[in-house]
This record gives C-alpha cells, sequence and structure tokens, in this order.
C-alpha cells in the first residue's frame, strides 16, 4: 500500500505536525485529521496549500504533481462565514465537554461503551503481581469466577464515561446576537458571552477575522474591540488566554483523553452507538444555555442548512464516475455517509410522528391512513386502513409488505444497476408502529402534462392496468438475470399480454427529472406456494414469498445438475470434459456476485484449463431454469399454448417452494447437528444464518419439526438440546413482540411504560407472582379518556394465551400447557423481547422467581456505578480485585457493605413501569455495502493462499484502509475488517502476534461501540482477542478477556452451549500456560463435563479432552487419575478412528508411559512403606530382615520396561489395561525428575 509521510507547517504552536496518509486518500481526509487531533484542535475555518497554491479538498493525493513522502503541506487560517463561525462554536462546545449529550429522541442511554480498558486493567494486575512475585492474594483472572452462579445484569454494563471537568460557568450566544444590517456589512457574525470559572464575564463579537472581546455588557451593546484585550483566529485561544483555569481544565481534559484509546473516544460519522438493552439513568445535566440555541447554531436562523433534498442528492451521488479505484472509493463513500445521514433523519422524524408532534398532511383522515412530509422525508404508516390488501390479510400484509419492500430496495441497491434509480428507503418500528420513511421522487405530488401516469412498466390500479416500456426494459432484465427470473407474459384486465422481465408488481417510474425510478418491491420472488397450501391456514397473510437465498440455492443445485448431464454427453462422445465441468459452474455462480458486468449469458468459456487438455464450451441454449415471478398471483392464461407454459412455470416454481422444506431445512439441521455450522448464541445471529440459508423465520416451527427427526435417527441426541431452546426461545420472542407491538400501538406514549411492565410481568414475572396486578398512574390515564387502555383488563393468563396464538398462528409450534414454567428462560428471553422493541431497562439484578432478593437500593446501585475501571464484575456479583496494592480496600469492603445492605424482601413484582428507562426506535435500512473493500479483502485471501504473502498482506491493508475510508472508523463493518485481518495474520507462517492481537483489540472496541456490549458477535470477537493475546504471550489479560465474554455468554446464550466447550478448554490452557496447574484441571474438567453431557463420552471431542485432562492430572501429580483418563481416550480413539490414526497411537504412547510410571510409584511406595516398618522394628528391636532400596525396585521396573519394549511395537496396552488393577496404584507424589520430564514432554521439547 503507498503510503506518504507529510509534515503540515502550521501558524502556531506546535509549528508543524506529520501525518501518515494513503496516495488514494483526498486532501478533505487530512483536513478531518486535523479537525480530530489534539493538538490542532483550535483550527476549523482553514484551507491547505502547497507550493503557494490552494488544494482543492476533494483532490486526491496522487493527483497533486509534486506531492511525495516527506512534502510539507502549509496550513492557512482563512476568514470566517457565519455557517463557518456557527460549526467553530460547536466544536468549541464539543472540545470543552459541554455537548456530552446528543438532545434528540433517538440518542440512547448508556449508548457505545466499551468495557475493554477496565477488563484489560483487571487482567493487568495479575500480571504486575506475577511480576513482582506477589503471592498474597489471588494469582490470575479466572480465580473466584462461579461457573454455575446466574451472572449479574447489574454489574456487567460497561462503566459510563468520566466526569467532563467544567471549563466555563456559561457559554452561549449573548443576548445581542444577532448582528443588525450594518455591523454584518462590517463582518460580524455571532455575538456570544461567557462566564469563566473566575466568574468573570466576557462579551465576545465573532468576526470575519477571529474573535475579540468587545465593550458590551448585559445592560449595553457595544460590540467594538475592548482596549488590551486580547484577541484571536480561534475561539479556544482566546477562552485561554481570558482564564487561566480555562486552561488548566482543558489541559487535563486533553491529557485525559490522551491517554485513553482514541476509539473509545471518537463519535461515530457513519454509524450509531448501539443502544443496550440495560441502561444507567440518564446523569443530572450541567446548566448549559448554549444547549437551548444548539439548533439554531447547527442550522442557522432560517434552519436551511439542515433542510436538504434527499432525493437529489442520492440519485447525483449515485451518477458519480465509478471507473477508476479513486471514483468507486469516493462515489461508495458518499453513499454511504448519504445514507446514514438519511436514516438518522427518517428514525428523527418517525419517532416525533409516532409521539404525534408532527402534524399530517391529510389531517381528516384516520391515523393509519395519515401522511407526513417532514425534514424532506414523505412518512406512512406500514397498515392498510384502506383495504388495499384486505385479500392479502389487511394490516399484516401491509406490515410485511413493508418490510419486503425494504429487502427488495437494498437487493436493487446492492446490485447497483447504472441507470435505474431505487427510492432511498427506511422502515422505523417504534412503540408497536411501523413507520417507512421515503424520499419522495419528482413529481409525486403532480402529474406531467404530455403523460397521463408516471408509472410505465409493471401493474397499477389493482392490476388492471399494465404497461412494459421499452425503455426499461434493459434495466429490468438486468435485475431479472440475477434474480434468474424469465420473461414471462402478463395479462391486463382486457385479456391483452404483455411481457415482463420481473414481477408486474415491480414499477418502473418515469421521474419528472428524468430519470427512471424503481419502486415496490415487496416481491421480486415467487410466492412460497407450498407453505401458504399447507401451513398457511391461519397464517396472518397470504403474501409469503421466497427469499432470494432460497432461489439461488435452488438455481445452483439445477446448475450443477445440467453440467454433469451436459459433462457426461460429451465424455460418450470421447472428449474430456470430466474435469472442466466444475469450471461452467463457478463461472455462473461468478456471474452473480458480479451483475453488473456485460454477459451474454449464452455460454461460458473455460479459459483456465490446462494447455495440454481439450477446452471445452458448454451452450446454455438448453438451460432453461428461468422462473416466473407472478405464478399463483391471479394471473389467467388466455391461450392454451399460455396455459401450458404456465403450468410449467407453477411447476418449477412449486418445485423451489418443496426444495426449502424438503432439503434446505434438512441440511441446515444436519449441519448443525456435524457441527458444520455453530450453533447460533442468540435470536440475531439464528435469523442471521437461517436466511443466508433461504429460510424464513415463519420456518421456525418446521426446523424444531426437523430437528425432532434427526434425534430420532441420531446417537447423539443431545447436541441438539440447546438448538431446540433457543429455536424455542425465538419463536416466543417473536410472539411476545407481535403481541406487545398490537398492545401498545395506539396506546399513548406516556402510559407504555405502564403497559410494558404489565405484559413483561405476565411473562417473565409469573414464577415470582402468577397473577401480577396492572399499575396505573390514574392521573396520567385520566388525561386520555378516550383512549382504549386494553392491557388493563387483560389477566396473565390471558396475556400467555395471546402469546401462544401468535406462536400457533406464525410458527405452527404449539407451545403447550403451563409453557411459560416449562419453556421461558427469563434472563434471555428478557434480552431478545427488549433488543427487539428498542426497550431499555434499569440496570439492575430483576427478581424473576422467589429465590432472587429484592432490586439493589438506590444507595447500591450509586455505589456500584462509582466503581474504578480497574474493578472487573464477575458472574457471583463479587469484585474481582486482586494484588497487593488492592489489598486495604478489600479488607475494607465488608464495612463499607454493611452500612448499605437491608434486609432482603421479595417483591411484588418482576418490573415496575418506573424500570423501563427508554425506547429507541429499531431501524431498518437499506445502505449499500461496500463491494471495493470486499473485494480487495478477498483479493488478499486468495493471494495468501497462493503462497504470495507479500502481495496478499498489502492487499488485506489496503482493504483495510478502504474500510475505514469508506465506512469511517467506527462502523461494524471495519469491526469485521479489523477481525478478519487479524485471524488471517494468526494464521500465517510467520506469525505475526503482535499485529494480530492489536487488530482484535480495535474490533472489539468498535465491535463494543456500534455493536453493542453484549451482541453475540461482540463476545466472539472478545474471544478471538483472547487467543491473539494468549498468542502473544499475554495470558492474565488473555483470561481477563475470557472471564468477561464468557459472562456475557451465559447471559444472552445460557448454559450448554456446545462451543462453550471451546471456552471452557481455551481458559484452562491458557492457565496452564501460567503454571496454574491445580486451576487448569477444574476447567479442563469442567469442559469435559459439558462435552460429555453434550457429546457423549463415546465422541472424539470427549476422547480428545479426556487426553488434555490426563496431562492436567499429571502436571497435579495424580497419575492414578491421569491413566483412567489417558484409557478412556485410547479407547474411543482406537474405536472411531482406529488404531493407526495419529491421535490413537499418541494417547497409546502417553498410556504406557504413565502407566509404568504409576506402576513404578506404587512400587517405590511399596517399598517405603517396608522401609517405615523396617526402622520402626529395628527402633523396637522386631526387625529380622532387610527390604530392598528403592533404587532396586527401579532398576527391575526399568529391565522391565526395556524387556517389554524390545520386541518392536509391543507395548501390549490391553495387557497392561488387563494387568494393572486400578487399587494397585496408590495416588502419590510423582518424582521431581519425572514432573518435569512430562512438562517438558506435554510442551513438545521431549
Amino acid at each position: 500500500m503507498d503510503m506518504l509521510n507529510l509534515t503540515v507547517k502550521l501558524p502556531h504552536e506546535p509549528g508543524s505536525i506529520r501525518i501518515l496518509v494513503s496516495v488514494h486518500e483526498t486532501f478533505n481526509d487530512i483536513r478531518q485529521s486535523i479537525l480530530d487531533l489534539p493538538s490542532t484542535v483550535q483550527y476549523t475555518c482553514f484551507s491547505l496549500w502547497f507550493n503557494d497554491a490552494p488544494l482543492n479538498d476533494f483532490l486526491e493525493l496522487s493527483s497533486v504533481e509534486g506531492i511525495h513522502d516527506g512534502a510539507t503541506l502549509e496550513l492557512h487560517e482563512e476568514a470566517y462565514t457565519e455557517r463557518e463561525a456557527r460549526l467553530h462554536v460547536l466544536k468549541v462546545r464539543d472540545v470543552i465537554a459541554l455537548s456530552s449529550t446528543k438532545n434528540d429522541p433517538i440518542t440512547a442511554l448508556s449508548s457505545g461503551l466499551s468495557a475493554l480498558e477496565s477488563v484489560e486493567a483487571f487482567g493487568e494486575q495479575f500480571k504486575t503481581a506475577a511480576d513482582e512475585k506477589d503471592k498474597t492474594g489471588p494469582r490470575h483472572a479466572m480465580a473466584g469466577f462461579d461457573m454455575n452462579g446466574t451472572p449479574s445484569l447489574a454489574e456487567i454494563l460497561p462503566q459510563p464515561e468520566p466526569a467532563k471537568p467544567q471549563c466555563v460557568k456559561a457559554f452561549g450566544l449573548s443576548v445581542w446576537h444577532p448582528p443588525p444590517a450594518n455591523l454584518r456589512l462590517r463582518g460580524h457574525l455571532l455575538y456570544l458571552q461567557v462566564m469563566t470559572l473566575e466568574g468573570t464575564a466576557f462579551h465576545i463579537t465573532s468576526h470575519i477575522s477571529g474573535f475579540y472581546v468587545s465593550n458590551s455588557t448585559s445592560q449595553k451593546f457595544d460590540p467594538t474591540p475592548k482596549a488590551k484585550s486580547p484577541s484571536a483566529h480561534s475561539l479556544l485561544v482566546l477562552l485561554q488566554d481570558l482564564s487561566p483555569l480555562f486552561a488548566a481544565e482543558l489541559h487535563k481534559w486533553q491529557t485525559r483523553l490522551g491517554e485513553r484509546d482514541p476509539l473509545t473516544v471518537y463519535t461515530p460519522t457513519n454509524a450509531m452507538l448501539a443502544a443496550p438493552f440495560i441502561a444507567r439513568p440518564a446523569p443530572s445535566p450541567l446548566p448549559d444555555v448554549s444547549r437551548t440555541q444548539e439548533q439554531l447554531l447547527l442550522g442557522g436562523s432560517d434552519n436551511l442548512d439542515t433542510v436538504r433534498d434527499w432525493n437529489e442528492d442520492f440519485q447525483s451521488t449515485r451518477e458519480m464516475p465509478r471507473t477508476t479505484i479513486t471514483e468507486r472509493i469516493l462515489r461508495e463513500r458518499l453513499l454511504n455517509k448519504l445514507s446514514f445521514d438519511y436514516s438518522e433523519a427518517a428514525a428523527k422524524g418517525a419517532v416525533q410522528i409516532v409521539r404525534e408532534e408532527i402534524p399530517p398532511m391529510n389531517t381528516s383522515d384516520v391515523r393509519d391512513n395519515q401522511v407526513y412530509l417532514y425534514n424532506g422525508i414523505l412518512f406512512s404508516y406500514g397498515a392498510d386502513p384502506n383495504g388495499a390488501y384486505a385479500k392479502e390479510g389487511g394490516d399484516a400484509a401491509a406490515r410485511y409488505a413493508v418490510g419486503k419492500d425494504l429487502a427488495g430496495v437494498k437487493f436493487v441497491t446492492q446490485l447497483d444497476v447504472e441507470g435505474l434509480y431505487p427510492l432511498c428507503t427506511v422502515v422505523v418500528d417504534y412503540c408497536g408502529r411501523r413507520v417507512v420513511a421515503q424520499a419522495p421522487f419528482p413529481g409525486i405530488f403532480r402529474q406531467q402534462e404530455d403523460v397521463p401516469n408516471q408509472i410505465v412498466y409493471g401493474a397499477v390500479e389493482e392490476r388492471k392496468v399494465i404497461d412494459n416500456s421499452p425503455d426499461f426494459k434493459p434495466y429490468f432484465e438486468k435485475i431479472a438475470e440475477s434474480l434468474h427470473l424469465k420473461t414471462h407474459t402478463v395479462w391486463d384486465q382486457d385479456g391483452k399480454p404483455f411481457e415482463l422481465a420481473t414481477s408486474l408488481e415491480n414499477k418502473g417510474l418515469m421521474g419528472t427529472d428524468g430519470r427512471k425510478y424503481i419502486i415496490d418491491l415487496y416481491r421480486i420472488t415467487p410466492l412460497d406456494i407450498e407453505f401458504l397450501e399447507s401451513e398457511g391456514e391461519g397464517y396472518p397473510h397470504k403474501m409469503a414469498v421466497l427469499r432470494t437465498e432460497a432461489v439461488d440455492e435452488w438455481w445452483r443445485v439445477q446448475v450443477r445438475a445440467w453440467v454433469s448431464e451436459e459433462t457426461e454427453k460429451y465424455k460418450a462422445e470421447g472428449k474430456e470434459a470430466e474435469k472442466e465441468s466444475e469450471e461452467p459452474v463457478k463461472a455462473i455462480e461468478d456471474s452473480k456476485a458480479a451483475p453488473s458486468e456485460e454477459q451474454d449469458g449464452e455460454s461460458v468459456k473455460e479459459d483456465a484449463v490446462e494447455e495440454k487438455k481439450e477446452v471445452v464450451t458448454l451452450s446454455f441454449d438448453g438451460f432453461k431454469y428461468a422462473i416466473n415471478p407472478d405464478v399463483f398471483a391471479g394471473q389467467l392464461p388466455v391461450t392454451e399454448a399460455d396455459k401450458e407454459a404456465y403450468a410449467e412455470d407453477e411447476a418449477r416454481v412449486r418445485a423451489i417452494s418443496k426444495f426449502v422444506k424438503t432439503t434446505l431445512i434438512p441440511d441446515f439441521v444436519k449441519d448443525i447437528h456435524k457441527g458444520t455450522v455453530s450453533v447460533p448464541l442468540d435470536g440475531v445471529q439464528l435469523s442471521t444464518l437461517m436466511h443466508k440459508r433461504g429460510l424464513n423465520m415463519r420456518y421456525l416451527g418446521a426446523v424444531l419439526a426437523s430437528v425432532a427427526e434427526a434425534e430420532k435417527e441420531s446417537k447423539t441426541p443431545k447436541k441438539f438440546t440447546l438448538f431446540k431452546i433457543l429455536l424455542e426461545q425465538e419463536i416466543i420472542a417473536r410472539s411476545l413482540k407481535h403481541a406487545i407491538s398490537s398492545l401498545i400501538r395506539d396506546i399513548p406514549v406516556p402510559l407504555i411504560s405502564f403497559a410494558v411492565a404489565h405484559i413483561y410481568n405476565s411473562i417473565l414475572g409469573t414464577k415470582l407472582n402468577p397473577d401480577p396486578e396492572v399499575a396505573l398512574d390514574e392521573a396520567l390515564v385520566a388525561l386520555y379518556p378516550r383512549e382504549n387502555l386494553e392491557f388493563a383488563k387483560l389477566s396473565a393468563k390471558e396475556i400467555q394465551d395471546l402469546v401462544k396464538a401468535e406462536a400457533k398462528s406464525r410458527f405452527r409450534y404449539d407451545l403447550g400447557e403451563n409453557w411459560v414454567d416449562t419453556k421461558v428462560r427469563s434472563l434471555q428471553l428478557f434480552r431478545e423481547v427488549s433488543i427487539k422493541m428498542g426497550f431499555q431497562w434499569k440496570a439492575k439484578d430483576y427478581s424473576f422467581d422467589k429465590t432472587l432478593a429484592a432490586p439493589a437500593t438506590e444507595a447500591d446501585e450509586a455505589k456500584a456505578s462509582e466503581k474504578t475501571n480497574g474493578e472487573q464484575p464477575v458472574a457471583n456479583g463479587k469484585s474481582g480485585k486482586s494484588g497487593k496494592k488492592h489489598g486495604k480496600k478489600n479488607k475494607q469492603a465488608p464495612k463499607e457493605e454493611t452500612a448499605t445492605v437491608k434486609k432482603a424482601v421479595t417483591p411484588k413484582a418482576t418490573f415496575v413501569p418506573d424500570d423501563l428507562l427508554n425506547i429507541v426506535p429499531v431501524i431498518k435500512d437499506s445502505t449499500m455495502k461496500s463491494v471495493l473493500a470486499e473485494e480487495a479483502i478477498e483479493a488478499g485471501r486468495i493471494s495468501l493462499i497462493q503462497g504470495n504473502r507479500e502481495i496478499g498482506v498489502d492487499l488485506l491493508l489496503e482493504s483495510l484502509s478502504l474500510h475505514e475510508q469508506i465506512y469511517g472508523i467506527l462502523h461494524p463493518e471495519v469491526a469485521r475488517a479489523y477481525s478478519q485481518l487479524s485471524m488471517i495474520y494468526s494464521s500465517l507462517e510467520e506469525k505475526q502476534t503482535a499485529a494480530a492481537a492489536e487488530y482484535a483489540r480495535k474490533a472489539v472496541i468498535i465491535g463494543e461501540r456500534t455493536l453493542g456490549f453484549d451482541s453475540s458477535e461482540t463476545v466472539l470477537l472478545y474471544l478471538n482477542l483472547a487467543l491473539a493475546e494468549h498468542a502473544n504471550g499475554n495470558a492474565h489479560v488473555a483470561l481477563a478477556h475470557v472471564r468477561h465474554a464468557y459472562t456475557i455468554w451465559r447471559i444472552i446464550c445460557g448454559e450448554d452451549h456446545p462451543d462453550a466447550v471451546t471456552n471452557l478448554n481455551n481458559a484452562a490452557v491458557m492457565l496452564q500456560s501460567l503454571t496454574e496447574f491445580k486451576d487448569s484441571r477444574e476447567w479442563f474438567e469442567a469442559s469435559l463435563a459439558l462435552c460429555e453431557k453434550i457429546f457423549g463420552t463415546e465422541s472424539v471431542n470427549t476422547a480428545a479432552l479426556n487426553f488434555q485432562l490426563a496431562q492436567a492430572m499429571v502436571l497435579t501429580q495424580d497419575s492414578h487419575s491421569a491413566v483412567n483418563r489417558m484409557k478412556a481416550a485410547y479407547t474411543v480413539f482406537n474405536a472411531e478412528l482406529g488404531p493407526e490414526d495419529r491421535n490413537t497411537v499418541d494417547s497409546e504412547k502417553w498410556l504406557v508411559q504413565l502407566t509404568q510410571s504409576a506402576v513404578e510409584l506404587a512400587r517405590q511406595a511399596k517399598d517405603l512403606e517396608a522401609r517405615k516398618a523396617q526402622r520402626t522394628a529395628i527402633l523396637n528391636g522386631t526387625a529380622k530382615a532387610n527390604v530392598k532400596p528403592v533404587g532396586s525396585a527401579a532398576n527391575a521396573a526399568a529391565k522391565a520396561n526395556a524387556g517389554s519394549s524390545s520386541g518392536g511395537r509391543r507395548s501390549k496396552t490391553s495387557d497392561i489395561l488387563n494387568g494393572v488393577q486400578s487399587g494397585e496404584i496408590l495416588p502419590s507424589a510423582i518424582n521431581t525428575k519425572s514432573i518435569e520430564e512430562l512438562v517438558k514432554y506435554i510442551g513438545g521439547t521431549n
């Protein structure tokens, strides 16, 4: 990757800075770096110069002649405009920590927190203690960890950001703002007022030249410069000159920030900070008049800075050139930034609409039919008030269509067909309502005079009118090709035929701006007819369609079968086509990955075959496996030929629909059982995995049925135990989500917390109180006399029945009687439903049953929130502090606790309305993923596989740079890129463990802040970081990562997950590397116990763990148990893998060695006892015989061993196993020499 070291010359201290940039970056990237650096934070209004000429911010470095490694740029301060001055004031507010919280309706509580620094500090304590040889406290991070305890919700939430210092008492626009017209003409921009910490008030004038103290006071207006007062181009510099305390506090704050990882401080530009399901109440705000002026500073007096024509911005960005890499980077970067800005604006608007804070355009219509125009975005509800979907299922069908339309928009957006424009679309779920936000296309509010209808492709007016403009045909054909659709015939109400490439529901619209738009993409694939006919009875709607992934998989199967058939024909003709036949399949599959490239679709030539073989060309003229998306959708063929073709199309679509249930679902279950696919940790992972396999979530019940069938045939049915629990939990969670939405969608927002608390108590709190009462604030209820508070009339049993009916209707799964007591895992379901609904609850331990005491008092919670960053909570609720320097604090802890401990009182209900702190919108967008960044990382992988290590590493680093340029530094995709890079670095032959650990660390921080500290993906990132740190020789910190990850793991997943076997085993190996043999053995035993529970005692996995446990037992000087464990391992290896397998051979060697050592130790013990008896007899005068010395027994055993092994490979393991009884092996200490030899053997050095 081409990197440049550049020097930027500054007009003030420190005089210059050095930055490392890529030649593909623009000068705007350098500008952003200058804005973010602590040493240059004062600069906001400036330009960059090179060779005495100003540089265009959007030029790429490589495009400027003379820019080279070591070149010097100059920073020139520029004259302010009002907009630049406002942005500068906002930047100063941010720097002095006044803008601590965003004041908007979509900001979550406790958002974007990272626990990594506190976890690392916790692990470093033990490393420091080990280096200082301090043995007074716990020696490692896993000490005191309760593997069977219940994780504490009150302590898993990462510590809040440290309190920000107060640099000024007051700061904001003064009472004299804005400047009058005559003074604006003289360059006055803003009038500010500052009250310093010293108590002095200053009136400051923002001028085009900078900032200065004026003669104005609170009673007198005089914006002229005050005599002998300082002035500066930067307000930050001026405030430091005016107030020494300001300068001191600012220096302290910047020093504190400098000590932290920048990734924990940065504010993301293209991603939202993650909203956890548990949170702390918002901190009390500091008095700040500028907070109320923030919108004025952002948008100006007329607020025009924030009003945008979203559609024009999107479509003009899509039209940007994309021929070179630089052009593609800039285009994808702007598209991602636009998508994020649009999603954020749409979410804010949707929240205000649900809260009824924005008036509709059609005020006389019913609420579900009202349309809103706000901030340039058109909003509507995902409901069916007019009966447009009455035949398909009404509101349920409309809600489903909205979600599928978003998926279709995302598909077309990712396809990126040049010349065809999808509408930017976002769906927001908030307080039980689904809101659709779309940027209005040009002409939506008026019709062109010469065109009666803007829709010129597809069906309108309930399919009565159909059009197929030839101008749209080539664009729709590209979409059809990627979806494997055929050009097919449809008929209007008069029976007139039309040829369409895609579904008649997909419409082509000619905008008044001349662009070709595609809308209504809720049915881009055929209906799932087998599901609708066989299981659709009682399903909420009749619009169930096949997933694109299912169509892709079916199509690939057909291609392989067709290629195989064609290959057989070539073989029959004597041509060598057997090996080449796979290439056309790959070529066809690759065609989908790059649909924008021109392909003739007729034939695929094999260019990659060996020269000595004949090149075979397969013609695809006979390949007719494209599908008709409009079958079973009410079309009526006219002619006999049409009917015949239509019947053939129906059969093909029906085959795909059957393929889902007969092939995709069983294959999915088989892969789970074989371990090819890991069991998901939570509902998010499960839905992602099922979608990738082409399975809709409505098939959860069918997957459960398939699991039940597979259990009957499996020798290890317990492998499915947790998977079944997870499937049932997801059914319950989704059913409960729909039940909650139906109950709260029409309730005023101030009353929602009462309804949610009652519903949660009826499902999650019945073990504590089987019949919870509804808590209502009568004063609030009295304000809404016309509202239907249906939830208050429902008992717990009625709510449970409502959820049960949803499960039966949506998933064809009967939860059975008493399902709340038998199928609900309270902690996991609590988290799942809260995430799906956007609920944020108070971070405390909830009493789900009567075994838990009352929630912590306010004093306890306050104390918990004041814990230092070095203290890491553990699962049993006790502090994990250790080390010499914390000894006194540990001794004082009990005394401190007794002051706040109160008698435990069982609460009346698990949840109270005040526990619900916030509701955040659940946002679903259609943002396009970067194709360029993915191409780079894939090219890097291929280069490494081919052995081109240097090129491969360069490409991987380039892909990381592309991810950061396109997505920004803080983004989930960047976290995934760092994680992939870390794993690839760890797998290189020349292992770069330090780099792998650093990349894994960055992945964790970004993942925690953007995905969530409790995200299943973040947990896996933590476990990868632990492995990387362990490989880097930092086992203490690695164990801290494992402890934290496993605590979160148990909260989101619970017990008995198959992959937990690996986690426990990894912890054991790390402890073993620290020579903590006793504790290591306990974790090996826990891993083995879980493995036996899941996989059985006869599995290879269990044998491998028995092998490791036997070695661990040797290190704890328990040779007797070690022999038994190694015997168990050998028996299974020999039976399952055969006597020649390496695992069998190794276990046999170990078994022989351990058995011989155990026999020798037994003889030594007997000789020692005999010598003791002889000595006692001599002392008593009764000894009459001598006993052989220990050495004789050892020599005899050595000769016996030599004799037994001299005859080739005659270890006779079976003889040893049969000849040595367990009672004969005495569990005594192994001598030091034997221990050292075994340790060397385990380490591979002996």
